[in-house]
């Protein structure tokens, strides 16, 4: 869980509790970690590639992953802990 979760806490270190009890509590949230995890994964590789091809499928891969962003930070931002 921890490396999928990684990038995710870096990108917003201060909320590394919620994305925790977000990650056990809610189906919807730990899909989208799991999305934001294989973007980025898949934007590594494609950083390696010297392709003009790669580079578009790049610049829409990080398009998707600010979009999933928004969606995790809404989450965050309107999770109230029981």
């Amino acid at each position: 869980m921890v490396d999928r979760i990684r990038n995710l806490i870096a990108r917003f270190p201060e909320d590394e509790r919620t994305v925790r009890e977000l990650i056990r509590n809610d189906r919807d949230f730990n899909a989208l970690c799991d999305e934001y995890a294989e973007i980025d994964k898949e934007l590594k590789r494609l950083a390696k590639l010297k392709d003009p091809t790669a580079a578009i499928e790049a610049d829409g891969l990080q398009k998707r992953r600010m979009a999933v962003e928004e969606e995790l930070l809404t989450l965050m931002e309107g999770y109230q802990p029981v």
